[in-house]
């Protein structure tokens, strides 16, 4: 199949005071994403968090803890939206416990009951220091009806070794679950979706957390977002490489349609052509005399 009709989610932050309410807040947006004919949806990092808001202020570990007792009901609620609506579903990244600690883990949830997961593979200072998360070491590349894509949690987009090694397997689309408080921390992830999109010639969608709570809370409390659908900037594609994007700061779904026909005649036919005419005998030449002269 050529054509995807994604959905990404711009999630606002609003004052819940129970996880019913928390539930029903995803059902709506998946309920409004099924009816613009979604394929796929898109949900942000730490989506599960906005839970924290109506518990009382709690430390890092605490918090680790009170999210990881969710897993169960986090996993069911999906899975049963995921086959009565017949739609692959990114459920943001959740916090939840393995054997060498507490992970930020994405989960892609298909209808006919399969999940692919992918725990985040660099964590930021905070996630290391304040959270002690533990970070992930494997790349999971997941095949679709579509064909191959990889989900590069927030920070990990700002690696460009990963996104290299996903495209190098097959991969043509990534999908991009944020968590940015700030418009620095958005338009770095932002920036990096873009070049990503450019360098390797895929589709990025970005999805990511938008508003603020009444009270301030130490682990998510505020969210600057405009999620979007990033191409290469080159033909067929427009020239910002901006498939669609949100209104700033706004809660709402962002809809795109992608053409993976498109996407191919790109890669055959662009102007240019960075993913074919990279040089990765270069690099390492000059990488090794930097080592030589090092030593």
């Amino acid at each position: 199949m050529n054509h995807l009709i994604v959905a990404t989610v711009q999630y606002g932050l609003s004052d819940i005071q129970s996880e019913e309410q928390f539930w029903a807040g995803l059902a709506a947006k998946l309920h409004e994403a099924k009816e613009h004919g979604a394929n796929l949806i898109v949900f942000p990092e730490y989506v599960t968090a906005h839970m924290l808001s109506y518990e009382p202020v709690m430390t890092h570990e605490a918090a680790c803890r009170q999210l990881d007792g969710h897993t169960e009901a986090y996993i069911s609620f999906f899975q049963t939206y995921s086959r009565e609506l017949n739609m692959i579903i990114l459920g943001g990244t959740h916090i939840c416990k393995e054997k060498q600690g507490f992970v930020n883990k994405a989960f892609l949830f298909f209808p006919d009951g399969r999940i692919e997961v992918q725990n985040k593979l660099h964590l930021t200072p905070e996630e290391r220091n304040r959270w002690s998360l533990t970070e992930g070491d494997k790349l999971n590349v997941i095949e679709t009806e579509w064909g191959l894509l990889a989900i590069l949690t927030c920070y990990d987009i700002e690696f460009p070794e990963l996104a290299r090694m996903a495209a190098v397997q097959g991969v043509e689309m990534i999908l991009c679950p944020s968590y940015t408080d700030t418009s620095f921390g958005y338009h770095r992830v932002r920036h990096c979706c873009q070049a990503r999109a450019i360098e390797n010639q895929l589709f990025v969608v970005l999805s990511g957390m938008v508003g603020s709570l009444p009270e301030d809370r130490p682990q998510v409390d505020e969210g600057y977002c405009q999620a979007g659908v990033f191409t290469p900037c080159d033909l067929p594609f427009k020239e910002a490489g901006i498939l669609q994007t949100g209104e700033l700061n706004q809660d709402m779904v962002v809809m795109a349609e992608l053409d993976f026909s498109e996407l191919a005649n790109n890669r055959k036919q662009g102007v240019v052509s960075p993913f074919y005419d990279r040089r990765p005998a270069l690099y390492e030449q000059a990488m090794e005399k930097m080592l030589i002269g090092e030593r």
